[in-house]
C-alpha cells in the first residue's frame, strides 16, 4: 500500500522510493519478491511512468534490487539481522516530529526575529546583484580573514559608532561568534588553561570554552558587572565579559568597573575578551562606547550582524590586537575564509549604500515599542507578583514569578495555555545557584499586537485566574 501526496515538497519519486525502502527494511517486502511493473504501478497510482522508473532505479543504485532481463526488478537477499534488531529498538522506531508545540499561540524564543521586519527585499536585491556583478570572484577562495571592502565598512562603522580604534588588518570576519571565540581559543590556549566568565553567563560560551579544553572560571555579578575584586582572586590570564547589556541579567558595566578590569589585565598581563552583545539595541538610554575602545591592546573585541539582521546569517567580526596578530596570522594563514563570499559582499552593499544604518534605526524604534509593551503589560497585568530582570536593552528580559513554582513548572503551565517561554537555569554553571521561579521572553520574533493578548494567558497559567 502506497500513499504519495500530491501537494506535499517531497518529489513524489523520493515518496515511493522511501516507502519502498521502509518496506524492504521493516521485511514487509520479503528477499526474491518481485515488484510491479512500472506500467502496473504508475496505473494503479496515477502516476507517469517516469516516476516509478526513477524510483526503481535509484533503490537499485542503493543495491535493494536486483534486475532479471525481460523479467523485471526484485528484492534482494540482504542481511537484516542487525538493522531490526528487536522491537523495542529504539532504531527501529520512527522518527516523528514532535508536534506538542501545535497549538502554540504565542512564543517568546530568543534568537528568532520577525520575518516581517526584516529587510528581505532589499537583501534579495543586493544578492542577486552580486551574483550578477561579481560572479568571477566566486571561483576561487578568498582571503582569510575576510573580504577587504567588507572589513573597511565594519571597520568604519565600529570606529564610529563604538569607538573601537584598530587598523584594518585586525578586523577578522567568521562565520558566528562561536567560531571566533574558537579560533581565539586556540590562539591562547599556551598562556592559560583557565578562562574567567560571568556568573550567570551565555551557556554556549561557556560550552565553546569547554569544549576547546578551557576551566570555566564562574565570576560573580553584582550591580555593576563583574566583580573584579574575585577576579582579582584567580589565576587566570584570561576572562570573557559581556559590558554594555550583561548576558542574561542585563547589567550595564559602568566605567569606574570598565577601568578596574583593564586594570586587573594590565597589572597581570592579561586579555579580555568582550562579546558586545546586544550593543545596537539600547531603549530610553544611550549606548555605552566598548570596552576596547579604552584599552585597544588588552581587549579582544567580538560583534555580530547575525542576531539583528538575519540569524541564520552566521557573520560576526572579531578585532585581534596587534600584539596578538603576528601569532593569528601564522596559525591561520591559508585558511578558506569561513564567511561565503556572496553573504559578505552583499553585506558590504548594504553597510555602504547605507541600509544597515537604516535598518538598525527601525529595528531599534520596533523593538523598543516590544519591550516597553511587554514589560507595561507585566507590570500592569501581574503586578507585585513578579520581578523583571534584564531591562531596556536587548531583544529579551528575565521573569521572576513569586510563587512556590519551578522553572520547570512554569513553562509547562504556560505550554497548557498555548505560550512558550524558555529556561534560565542553564545560564548559570551551577544551577543551583540559579534566579528560582524565572524564565526568559524574548520578544524578538513576537508581533506587538500579540504581547498583550499572550501576557494574559500567562497571568491565567501561573495564577490560575483570569485578568480582562
Amino acid at each position: 500500500m502506497f500513499v504519495l501526496k500530491d501537494k506535499s515538497d517531497v518529489p513524489l519519486y523520493i515518496q515511493l522510493y522511501q516507502q519502498f525502502r521502509e518496506q524492504i527494511l521493516s521485511g514487509d517486502l520479503k528477499p526474491g519478491s518481485k515488484l510491479p511493473s512500472t506500467r502496473k504501478l504508475c496505473s494503479d497510482l496515477h502516476i507517469s511512468r517516469n516516476t516509478v522508473d526513477v524510483a526503481y532505479h535509484q533503490l537499485y543504485s542503493e543495491g535493494y534490487l536486483i534486475s532479471k532481463p525481460r523479467s523485471g526488478y526484485y528484492v534482494e537477499k540482504l542481511d537484516l539481522s542487525y538493522v531490526h534488531g528487536t522491537k523495542e529498538a529504539s532504531y527501529n522506531k520512527p522518527m516523528l516530529p514532535d508536534d506538542s508545540d501545535s497549538l502554540i499561540q504565542y512564543d517568546f524564543k530568543y534568537g528568532k526575529l520577525n520575518e516581517s521586519e526584516l529587510p528581505m527585499m532589499q537583501w534579495r536585491k543586493l544578492t542577486n546583484k552580486c551574483i550578477k556583478n561579481f560572479s568571477s570572484e566566486m571561483t576561487s577562495y578568498g582571503p582569510t580573514f575576510g573580504e577587504i571592502n567588507l572589513r573597511e565598512e565594519i571597520l568604519k562603522y565600529l570606529h564610529y559608532y563604538r569607538g573601537v580604534e584598530c587598523t584594518l588588518d585586525q578586523v577578522f570576519i567568521g562565520a558566528g561568534v562561536n567560531y571566533c571565540l574558537g579560533m581565539l581559543c586556540q590562539l591562547i590556549k599556551d598562556i592559560t588553561t583557565t578562562i574567567a566568565m560571568e556568573e550567570p553567563g551565555h551557556h554556549i560560551t561557556r560550552r565553546t570554552l569547554e569544549n576547546h579544553g578551557f576551566n570555566v572560571k564562574p565570576i560573580s555579578l553584582d550591580s555593576s558587572g563583574l566583580n573584579v575584586i574575585e577576579l582579582n582572586c584567580t589565576n587566570t590570564k584570561a576572562v570573557h565579559v559581556t559590558p554594555s547589556h550583561q548576558y542574561p541579567l542585563g547589567i550595564i558595566m559602568p566605567i569606574s568597573r570598565r577601568l578596574e578590569l583593564i586594570e586587573w589585565a594590565i597589572k597581570n598581563n592579561s586579555i579580555i575578551i568582550e562579546d558586545d552583545y546586544s550593543c545596537h539595541l539600547r531603549y530610553n538610554t544611550k549606548p555605552v562606547q566598548s570596552l576596547q575602545s579604552l584599552c585597544s591592546d588588552r581587549v579582544v573585541y567580538i560583534g555580530s550582524f547575525s542576531k539583528f539582521l538575519f540569524p541564520t546569517l552566521r557573520l560576526s567580526y572579531m578585532i585581534i590586537p596587534k600584539c596578538m596578530l603576528n601569532k593569528f596570522t601564522a596559525m591561520f594563514d591559508g585558511y578558506p575564509p569561513s564567511v561565503p563570499f556572496i553573504i559578505q559582499k552583499t553585506l558590504e552593499l548594504f553597510m555602504k549604500e547605507g541600509h544597515w544604518e537604516s535598518y538598525l534605526r527601525k529595528t531599534n524604534r520596533m523593538q523598543k515599542k516590544k519591550h516597553d509593551a511587554l514589560v507595561e503589560s507585566l507590570k500592569r497585568i501581574f503586578e507585585n507578583k513578579i520581578s523583571i530582570y534584564g531591562m531596556n536593552a536587548g531583544l529579551h528580559i528575565l521573569v521572576q514569578v513569586k510563587a512556590n513554582m519551578s522553572e520547570k513548572e512554569l513553562i509547562d503551565r504556560a505550554h497548557e495555555v498555548g505560550v512558550k517561554v524558555y529556561p534560565t537555569s542553564k545560564f548559570w554553571k551551577y544551577p543551583e545557584n540559579s534566579l528560582k521561579g524565572t524564565v526568559m521572553l524574548g520578544f524578538g520574533g513576537i508581533k506587538l499586537d500579540e504581547i498583550n493578548p499572550a501576557v494574559k494567558l500567562l497571568y491565567k497559567a501561573w495564577t490560575d485566574n483570569n485578568v480582562d
